[in-house]
């Protein structure tokens, strides 16, 4: 980090169709999610974590290291304790959780950005990844001007869908914008992230619901949003009507048989709760 920041450096339906919902809500099971375990002494207010020294409890860091930074050099979003991804290079840190497969889940945290003033303000760019699915993040120093004693924390969020029984969750910087450190010159003033909460989204449950035309003769398409739609009481029996035959929210004409030009409209629409 070089964090010398001292001197700074741092449709409702009588009868609908139910698709398939998603498995039940999964608890998680994120340990020192603000950082505070860490075995080790401050100097200046930091410590480099790395694959040499992995001293922050429960998580693993990667890359070129992580700071753990404490609150005699800038103010944590919560207790005391925070981490720049940057410690004098792009850097990680990752923790393995207990998931539910087929389960999606919300992934929330805070975020700012080192000050340092040895190194120039602006982007401080990084990346959430888990099960397959990566969200990038961005703090700009220069647009926020945030400081050692305001840093100006914004919550942030993504989400990802678990494919297994445990899954691995990863933060990693992005981040190369150089300037002076301690180490020489070096990417040393990264994204700063804490308080990182992993909760199970609510299940997501659709309903197909089919609707008859009751709306009187029409000289065109009816739009789907007319009020002449009925939502009938179940799902039909005939082939021709089946769901999987037709394109949600598009409705289509059946002719009579024996009867030229006459004929019905039929829709399927889709309706989604939360369960």
């Amino acid at each position: 980090m070089k964090k010398m920041i001292l001197g700074l450096a741092a449709a409702a339906v009588i009868a609908p169709l139910a698709l398939a919902a998603a498995p039940a809500q999964a608890a998680t099971a994120l340990t020192n999610a603000s950082f505070e375990d860490a075995a080790v002494t401050f100097t200046n207010g930091y410590s480099v974590v790395d694959a040499t020294n992995q001293t922050l409890t429960d998580w693993t860091a990667g890359g070129a290291g992580v700071d753990i930074v404490d609150d005699t050099l800038w103010a944590a979003h919560g207790g005391h304790r925070s981490i720049d991804l940057n410690a004098y290079n792009p850097g990680s840190i990752s923790q393995t959780i207990d998931t539910v497969p087929g389960q999606t889940y919300n992934v929330s945290f805070a975020m700012s950005g080192n000050p340092d003033a040895n190194v120039p303000a602006g982007a401080k760019t990084m990346d959430v990844t888990a099960a397959g699915t990566t969200s990038p993040f961005t703090y700009n120093t220069a647009d926020e001007q945030n400081t050692t004693t305001d840093m100006k924390w914004k919550d942030q969020t993504s989400s990802f869908a678990a494919t297994d029984t445990s899954t691995t969750l990863t933060f990693t910087s992005t981040t190369t914008t150089e300037g002076s450190s301690p180490m020489g010159v070096s990417a040393a003033a990264g994204p700063v992230i804490d308080d990182v909460v992993v909760t199970a989204a609510p299940n997501v449950v659709k309903t197909k619901v089919w609707h008859t035309w009751t709306g009187g003769p029409v000289t065109s398409i009816p739009d789907k949003s007319a009020a002449g739609w009925h939502p009938t009481s179940g799902d039909p029996q005939s082939k021709l009507h089946k769901s999987e035959n037709h394109q949600v929210g598009v409705p289509y004409y059946v002719p009579n048989n024996g009867n030229k030009g006459g004929g019905s409209w039929f829709l399927w629409l889709e309706s989604t709760t939360s369960a």
